[in-house]
């Protein structure tokens, strides 16, 4: 039984603590981590993409994988010979998560 309430905060900002501690490399703080636009159909609508311009996310079949800006904040992996961090990993994840939006938002060129 927990002696004390904790708030979902700080249960974030501990797991978080145990990420960043457990050797974690979050993509989000890495220079290679860049935002592209991405447009569906081609025309001039577009949503914002997250792509590695180091070429290290890749599908099975060798094709660029890009993900969602809203959900980058998440992908990290154990080890990246191309790495270069931009900073504090905890601070700067725990900024993105809360300025990041909720879900994908298209824009207009």
């Amino acid at each position: 039984m927990l002696s004390s309430v904790e708030t979902i905060d700080e249960i974030e900002l501990a797991e978080e603590t145990d990420d960043c501690q457990t050797g974690k490399l979050y993509c989000a703080n890495c220079i290679h981590c860049k935002l592209v636009p991405s447009s569906p159909e081609g025309d001039e609508r577009y949503f914002l993409r997250v792509r590695c311009a180091a070429g290290k996310w890749k599908k099975k079949l060798g094709e660029e994988k890009v993900y969602k800006y809203c959900t980058v904040a998440r992908r990290s992996i154990s080890s990246c010979d191309s790495y270069e961090d931009m900073g504090e990993a905890k601070e700067f994840i725990r900024d993105l998560k809360k300025s990041l939006p909720v879900k994908d938002e298209m824009y207009v060129f």
